[in-house]
């Protein structure tokens, strides 16, 4: 056993030993399995020691999975698989303070965390919803023929999730997965491994799930890389960094050309008209670019003000920033987190140093370590920033807003807006909905939201455009990844 303590006292966790292969935790089939130690970000003290898996063990997971697709998986029915579903959303509900401390270890406030466990709990239950309701079509296309088309499961899935949202991630990958049939190989972050590998546990005490349907190897590149070039692996979904997404488009097709979905990272715009709700549009941004202390891939980190309201919204939006309180995550006094570890904290502070010399923004307020323990990292403001910046072209991934220079009108807020590689999210506030709409059917993204911002249901398809990737996670839209059709004639 290991624990953690929290402001409401300590938890206790089992110990995995190794990976979850064949419905049971097992040692690393590696001759010299690697350990990782997790330190909790927030006193970078030891939180636990996790035994990773090897491409040895990538292999027997699929050897695994593959056993049950042909065995008692292939006779489970949509309404087994629905039921399946619905007690791993049952297990999650009974043991949400458990998870949300495994995720609030990670740096997370324990709020946030809670919420982030609510929802996967909520995709669980969504999806059990399509299981038994997964189909194909009629075609009366000829008179002596009968045309259908027949919905399958696409065989294995290797799901790849990054360490911002650990368990919510993964729920977004396993939960269709399994409700079209398929079986899974989830390799989580490998800085934040642990509430996926409870999941395993709590599979494997609360479902009727068989042996095999669900793997967990937690590990570094050397997992991924064998993930994404196996040849018993049918699809690989990837959420993570735009570098080793194409190394997974790569691998997918130097191997046996399986089927791939990527989220990948965004810069994503901001962009708030003169006539809007200013103290509603100052609280949508602040949560936009802060939430999750910014280690967000849909973070609203290029703030575009229409000119004649920026003073009065930055004063606003410091006034917000002034009501954080930043300190431990497992505390519940404390609203405010860390970067997730040490390289991560390394990468956000180097750009404050990058900044100071490009010399291309004003450094409005933070720019700095909060503190001398843990990698707490202030929320940070640039103003004036130039569109040629690395502030206004990088993917941070931490708690840096850029305000750019106003804009005057509509086009031009919308042209400097998508003048980006990446196409995931977008924000817009104003009380004309003609603006509004014009707005959602000229920016270059997956998602935007009007007048509200990081609004994520399962019922709604989440995936971006552009270099922020292809294929949707969440909504009936995801079955299409997770699922084959096959087209089917008969002369009658």
């Amino acid at each position: 056993m290991f624990s953690i303590n929290t402001s409401k006292g300590s938890v206790a966790f089992s110990r995995f030993i190794g990976p979850f292969i064949n419905g049971k935790f097992q040692p690393s089939l590696a001759s010299s399995p690697a350990k990782r130690p997790l330190y909790n970000p927030c006193t970078e003290e030891l939180l636990e020691t996790v035994n990773e898996a090897s491409p040895e063990d990538v292999d027997l997971a699929v050897q695994s999975a593959q056993a049950a697709l042909k065995g008692p998986w292939k006779d489970f029915t949509g309404k087994k698989r629905r039921n399946v579903l619905l007690n791993i959303a049952q297990a999650l509900e009974q043991n949400m303070w458990k998870l949300t401390v495994l995720e609030a270890a990670c740096g997370k406030p324990l709020a946030e965390a809670q919420y982030d466990i609510e929802d996967a709990i909520e995709c669980f239950r969504y999806f059990a919803g399509h299981a038994d309701k997964l189909h194909g079509q009629n075609f009366a296309t000829e008179c002596n023929h009968k045309s259908y088309t027949v919905r399958k499961p696409i065989g294995v899935c290797g799901l790849i999730t990054s360490f911002n949202y650990p368990l919510l991630l993964a729920a977004w990958k396993i939960a269709p997965a399994l409700a079209c049939g398929n079986t899974v190989i989830l390799k989580p972050a490998p800085q934040t491994p642990l509430s996926s590998l409870m999941l395993g546990e709590l599979i494997s005490q609360h479902t009727d799930l068989p042996h095999g349907v669900f793997n967990v190897l937690p590990g570094g590149e050397a997992v991924g890389s064998a993930i994404a070039n196996h040849n018993g692996i049918h699809k690989c979904s990837f959420t993570g960094s735009g570098n080793v997404g194409r190394k997974v488009m790569s691998a997918a097709a130097n191997s046996n050309l399986k089927k791939v979905t990527l989220e990948l990272g965004g810069k994503s715009p901001l962009i708030v008209f003169a006539d809007a709700d200013l103290d509603q549009a100052v609280e949508d941004v602040f949560g936009a670019i802060y939430a999750n202390m910014g280690q967000n891939c849909c973070a609203g980190s290029r703030l575009f003000l229409q000119k004649g309201i920026e003073d009065q919204f930055l004063q606003k939006f410091k006034a917000r920033i002034e009501k954080i309180k930043i300190g431990d995550s497992l505390d519940e006094a404390y609203d405010f987190g860390t970067m997730v570890d040490r390289a991560q904290f390394d990468r956000v502070m180097s750009f404050f140093e990058r900044a100071k010399s490009e010399g291309q923004a004003e450094l409005l307020i933070g720019g700095k370590r909060h503190g001398t323990k843990g990698y707490f990292i202030e929320p940070t403001i640039y103003r004036n920033v130039s569109e040629s910046s690395l502030l206004a072209r990088e993917e941070i991934f931490g708690p840096v807003l850029s305000v750019m220079k106003p804009f005057d009108t509509i086009e031009e807020a919308l042209e400097r807006a998508n003048a980006t590689p990446y196409g995931l999210a977008s924000g817009v506030w104003t009380k004309d909905l003609s603006k509004a709409e014009h707005c959602v059917q000229e920016l270059e993204t997956g998602l935007t939201w009007v007048n509200c911002y990081n609004l994520c249901s399962s019922h709604m398809p989440f995936g971006g455009l552009k270099e922020s990737g292809f294929g949707k996670d969440l909504g009936a839209e995801s079955l299409a990844d997770y699922t084959t059709v096959k087209t089917v004639h008969i002369r009658v």
